[in-house]
């Protein structure tokens, strides 16, 4: 039986740097698992214990702006 303490986590992938969340739940029962990446499949994490990870999803980053510094500042 699940208890209602949930978390949401962050992981990086050793093997690209991808970043995931992941919902932590506490468990009454200890639960093993683990998950793996989507771009190079290397193992993210891995668990076991009285407590579970589900709901992964990539973290969305906005890429980094080039141009000038001082766009849009008038002189």
């Amino acid at each position: 039986m699940a208890n209602s303490i949930w978390t949401i986590e962050e992981f990086t992938c050793p093997g690209c740097s991808m970043n995931y969340t992941a919902t932590r739940e506490e468990h009454d029962e200890p639960h093993a698992g683990s998950f793996k990446c989507s771009i190079c499949s290397g193992v993210v994490h891995a668990w076991s214990g009285k407590h579970h990870f589900f709901g992964w999803s990539a973290v969305k980053t906005k890429p980094p702006v080039f141009g000038r510094r001082w766009a849009g500042v008038q002189w």
